[in-house]
């Protein structure tokens, strides 16, 4: 080899580890996680586990988190304790093979957090719904024990209190950028940034009593007064949840849900297996290997039906708007709630499938059961838990809470004062106004994301392009390793689990969802990280023109 040549081969080298040591055999993987709410909790476990049962690899892994609340994130926050977990603590988790998770770590010492002995007081039992807060206690927990086990293994984990506000995307790196304008160097990206906030429907942001985003409540309950008219808009879970924090401090004023139709709640009964027999991905690669990777609508809804028949549900009838009112809905299922237990059971075994047969549905097809089936699925998916629905019983029951359908609009009639349109049974006539001091948005997350979303760095990565909207919701991903997609084409090593990964695969809202898909990834991240690196004559070749060195 030629002196001169050798020495540049050597600087080449030095310049090369100096830069991150990318391509050096030994070279250290770093990974940034952005959001640190239970998809990071469930991801950074995750790559611990894959990581330990992978050739041994050095990993930097850096948890960007905006708030101090590092594992609760957004949803699981402090707050109050009648916002409540919809499944029972013995079924609560954030690992998908682990269901008891929750009540294990309950058991086993967390009784002994605080100073409050919070456990002890609260008399938690297995069938028992717990707050969201305390699941953020179990959350902040289990984080810390996967940055002990990452010790173990000699896999670094740094938290960071920093906003993450751009992400850049270079030929062999991720530049991102936090709020004190640091810039740090990633070999892989993974968003974990929650739930995207409701859209402002009636365009009443910058009204001071206005919330668009309903929690935490804590940010604004205590500022709305006991005989207020508060108007929520929505009717589902996160509706019950404002009202009954209302009652819980005393609210004695009108409480209205404004809705657009009638698709009422459930309320959630005891979990049990459900067999899919019919639904289920056997006769989903049937019909796939059959038709070109693809099946109809009509084809998947004819074999969920099957499966309704079985647990006793009648299709047409169960998605109906419902004929009761809201409170006699209510009443309805005080005694009659039992009726749909089996069609949660369907439901949540759905889960394991849903997202596949949703990957396999065509564009146009998707489409259709947007508009004809989505809203009335998802009413009748996220029940509310038991102790959530007597209390919403009793405010109806007391002449406190009100259910106002069909919702027309909401306008301002002054800063601190708003007038819902309820339209009536005879629509030639003038609409119903209601007037209300406060308006609270309880529609739950945007599915769909546009560059003016309530989230500063999805914004900035819709309009740099680094991201794109997927038409049924979130961003664009690839199917089989929730890699972000930009032009038809993956951004290698860039990953986006939660919320905004709904258009991929379409119900990702459980506990269950967020850690499959954490997994997904997880696996992915360590499996791409043990590639050969590309040797670096070829890189000399490429970049600087250093052929045959020999």
């Amino acid at each position: 080899m030629h002196q001169n040549t050798a020495r540049r081969l050597l600087e080449i080298s030095d310049c090369l580890t100096v830069e991150g040591n990318l391509y050096s055999s030994q070279s250290l993987t770093s990974i940034a996680i952005i959001g640190c709410g239970a998809s990071a909790v469930a991801t950074l476990a995750g790559l611990i586990e894959s990581i330990r049962n992978s050739d041994y690899q050095k990993y930097k892994i850096s948890i960007f988190e905006k708030n101090s609340n590092f594992g609760s994130g957004l949803a699981y926050q402090h707050d109050s304790d009648d916002l409540l977990m919809n499944m029972v603590s013995s079924t609560t988790s954030i690992f998908a093979n682990r269901e008891t998770d929750f009540w294990e770590w309950v058991v086993d010492r967390g009784h002994q957090i605080g100073s409050g002995q919070v456990m002890s007081r609260s008399g938690v039992s297995p069938d028992a719904y717990i707050s969201r807060q305390f699941f953020g206690l179990y959350l902040n927990d289990r984080l810390h024990d996967a940055i002990s086990d990452a010790k173990k293994i000699n896999v670094s984990v740094e938290l960071v209190n920093h906003e993450v506000i751009d992400i850049r995307c270079r030929n062999q790196y991720f530049e991102v950028i936090d709020c004190a304008e640091h810039v740090n160097r990633f070999d892989y990206a993974i968003l974990c940034v929650g739930n995207v906030e409701p859209h402002d429907i009636f365009k009443l942001k910058g009204n001071s009593r206005y919330v668009n985003n309903p929690y935490p409540t804590n940010h604004y309950a205590m500022g709305i007064g006991k005989a207020d008219t508060v108007g929520i808009i929505g009717g589902q879970l996160t509706a019950a949840d404002i009202a009954v924090v209302l009652a819980q401090q005393g609210h004695v004023g009108p409480i209205y849900f404004f809705t657009r139709g009638s698709n009422h709640p459930l309320v959630r009964c005891a979990r049990e297996k459900f067999e899919l027999i019919h639904f289920n991905l056997e006769n989903l690669e049937v019909i796939k290997s059959r038709q070109f990777g693809e099946i109809s609508l009509r084809q998947a809804l004819r074999l969920a039906r099957k499966d309704f028949i079985r647990a006793g549900v009648k299709w047409n009838k169960f998605f109906n708007p419902v004929e009761h009112s809201y409170g006699d809905w209510i009443g309805h299922l005080f005694s009659k709630g039992h009726m749909y237990a089996e069609w949660q059971h369907f439901a949540v075994a759905s889960d394991a499938v849903i997202a596949s047969y949703w990957d396999a549905l065509s564009a146009s097809s998707k489409r259709i059961f947007m508009k004809k089936y989505h809203r009335l699925w998802m009413c009748k998916r996220v029940p509310l838990p038991v102790h959530t629905y007597l209390k919403i019983y009793s405010l109806i029951k007391a002449g406190i809470l009100n259910h106002q359908t069909p919702l027309l609009g909401i306008e301002v009639k002054t800063s601190n004062k708003f007038v819902a349109l309820i339209s009536k049974a005879d629509s030639s006539k003038k609409p119903v106004e209601i007037e209300c001091d406060w308006i609270i948005n309880a529609t739950g997350p945007a599915r769909s994301i546009d560059s003016n979303c309530g989230s500063p760095l999805l914004n900035k990565l819709m309009r740099s392009g680094l991201i794109e909207a997927n038409p049924f919701g979130g961003i664009q991903l690839d199917y089989a390793t929730s890699m972000v997609k930009r032009g038809g084409k993956n951004v290698e090593n860039f990953y986006a689990i939660g919320h905004i990964t709904s258009g991929t695969y379409y119900f990702v809202s459980s506990l269950d969802m967020v850690s499959m898909g954490a997994k997904r990834v997880a696996r992915d991240v360590v499996n791409s990280s043990r590639q050969p690196k590309t040797p670096v004559e070829s890189i000399c070749e490429k970049q600087f023109g250093v052929v045959n060195a020999s």
